[in-house]
């Protein structure tokens, strides 16, 4: 009788030496929570385990989970060996020296002499052989970890956890749960049929994590009775509601509500709300002594608020690149990296990044809403 796919997942992990968990690059709550959940329950069950997201920053309000542990970037993936023949001469010494740039490794024989034929050059295998990617539509969602070391993602064995519609089923085994509202909720599901026993106090907050935060605190079009149901089985298990509540909606800065007034009281829309957008300059983050790092969070209470919107962009003065930097974020049908193709945007489907040099604040505005108006008209 076959595996099913969950089947599978267990048979892969069985069989794993280590493993690597990723996610994508413009990481939410969801996507961090849900990957730190998965990590936790993997050494469980007794496996090495890395969290690895490009240029990974920890953000204030979620500084309650053990997010220390993520690496923002990969190293020593593949190691280069050198091997040499001794089997007839022995080892007398081996000494080694690094100058100008170059590794000079010096071997004397116990008897006799090596020659070329004795040394051979090869790279070991990969140090993961198995790759869980969550929350990331697509492998360049990763960002750097994944331009630095294409091979390695292509080679591995891939096991893909998503919910979003604009997941492009990209690895071996595809996990995508289009009716869950959140991929913690998918990751809940695997779990339960893996063995529920093994979802401890701290699993069950960082999954409760994933869910209020992709729901927005259970006030998204995507709550169903099966995500309210869970997030009461969780809270059973030990899920730390108030200690997440507190921290993702109770302890905003006073800061911070200044300047989503600053991006309200400038709020623009188009195309029967469809399109949504507002302006930021330098002198806003200065008085409201913010910076652009907070403004995710404003797209989030946007989408929130204004459920007919498709694409949120926010454009603001950037002091340092001495440029307009632009925002994309797309709620649903369209891909945020196609409807931006012209900006040179990076990032995912869901919100992408770009800047504008040479452009002041308002040029910048009427050139990018008109282009992203043309687009998905």
């Amino acid at each position: 009788m076959a595996f099913t796919q969950n089947q599978q997942v267990f048979e892969l992990v069985r069989q794993s030496r280590q493993i690597l968990v990723a996610i994508r690059q413009d990481w939410n709550g969801d996507s961090l929570s849900s990957a730190l959940a998965l990590s936790a329950f993997l050494r469980k069950l007794g496996k090495k385990v890395d969290v690895a997201c490009s240029g990974f920053r920890p953000s204030n309000n979620f500084s309650f989970l053990p997010s220390g542990e993520i690496k923002p970037e990969l190293d020593n993936l593949q190691k280069f060996v050198v091997s040499v023949d001794i089997a007839k001469t022995g080892l007398g010494e081996f000494e080694y020296d690094e100058a100008d740039g170059r590794l000079n490794i010096f071997i004397t024989p116990k008897s006799g002499q090596l020659a070329k034929e004795n040394v051979s050059i090869s790279m070991s295998g990969f140090k993961y052989d198995l790759v869980f990617l969550i929350n990331s539509p697509d492998l360049e969602s990763l960002g750097d970890i994944y331009q630095s070391n294409p091979d390695f993602f292509y080679t591995a064995t891939k096991i893909n956890i998503d919910h979003s519609h604009k997941n492009e089923h990209y690895g071996n085994i595809n996990l995508v749960n289009l009716a869950a509202a959140a991929t913690a909720e998918a990751l809940f599901d695997l779990f339960k049929e893996w063995d529920e026993d093994l979802i401890d106090e701290n699993i069950a907050t960082w999954l409760l994590t994933g869910v209020i935060a992709a729901t927005k605190n259970f006030k998204s079009t995507e709550v169903t009775p099966h995500v309210l149901n869970l997030a009461g089985v969780l809270i059973a298990k030990g899920g730390r509601r108030d200690q997440i509540i507190q921290n993702l909606y109770q302890s905003r800065f006073l800061s911070t509500l200044k300047l989503w007034g600053r991006v309200l009281s400038r709020l623009n829309n188009d195309l029967d709300d469809k399109v949504v957008w507002s302006i930021l300059s330098r002198q806003d983050f200065l008085e409201t002594a913010t910076s652009s790092e907070e403004l995710v969070d404003v797209i989030d209470e946007l989408i929130v608020s204004m459920p007919k919107t498709e694409i949120v962009v926010l454009l603001y003065e950037d002091d340092q690149a001495n440029a307009v930097k632009a925002i994309v974020y797309s709620a649903k049908k369209f891909d945020a990296v196609y409807v931006t193709r012209k900006f040179g945007a990076e990032g995912s489907k869901e919100l992408v990044r770009f800047s504008l040099p040479g452009i002041n604040l308002s040029q910048a505005e009427r050139e990018v809403i008109e282009e992203i108006k043309k687009q998905i008209a």
